[in-house]
């Protein structure tokens, strides 16, 4: 199935297990990029261009939803869609938590 990068230009998804919205938007969700992601973030004409360019930025791997959305309250109403995206598309991944 072809969907658009977060740059616009058209991607496949890859096989990655679904996620239900709860689980990709829990307050306490931690989210890493890929490698993916990160050469996506790289080669971006303007990482601050979209919402999910600036979110792909701002991942790191320890910082939770809840203090991503603190940080930019302006993309929090477009948030939930960008995560959907950067998770379908490959470009971030959840941290497992349970260590």
């Amino acid at each position: 199935m072809k969907i658009n990068n977060i740059d616009g230009q058209p991607g496949t998804s890859g096989s990655r297990r679904a996620r239900t919205r709860a689980e990709l938007m829990s307050d306490s969700a931690i989210y890493r990029r890929t490698a993916r992601g990160q050469r996506e973030l790289l080669r971006a004409p303007d990482p601050s261009g979209t919402v999910a360019l600036r979110l792909l930025a701002r991942l790191n791997g320890y910082t939770d939803l809840r203090r991503l959305v603190e940080m930019a309250p302006a993309d929090a109403r477009e948030l939930s869609k960008a995560v959907q995206q950067l998770f379908d598309e490959g470009l971030i991944e959840l941290v497992d938590n349970s260590m």
